[in-house]
């Protein structure tokens, strides 16, 4: 992919996206599964939430409020068609 935007005339910034909104628990979810956890259980809200290992309540997600964005955004969603159509 970055050798084809490098193949360009004319300098262009691309987005490279799925073009699909998911959220940050839902990725963690789909990791918890690819690892062979039974899943992730949610519990509590914000900052004070945690993500506990379905299979043995071990917590193994805290939230940390130093990752978040200096001004959060409700939603994240980015369009890829100019990189479908020029990069393929």
């Amino acid at each position: 992919m970055q050798w084809r935007m490098l193949q360009q005339e004319e300098p262009t910034d691309f987005v490279i996206a799925t073009g699909r909104q998911k959220s940050v628990r839902t990725f963690i979810e789909l990791f918890a599964k690819a690892l062979g956890w039974c899943g992730i259980r949610w519990e509590g809200q914000g900052v004070d939430g945690i993500g506990r290992r379905a299979d043995n309540n071990a917590i193994e997600v805290r939230i940390a409020p130093k990752y978040y964005r200096p001004a959060e955004v409700q939603t994240l969603l980015e369009n890829p068609i100019l990189a479908k159509e020029k990069l393929g």
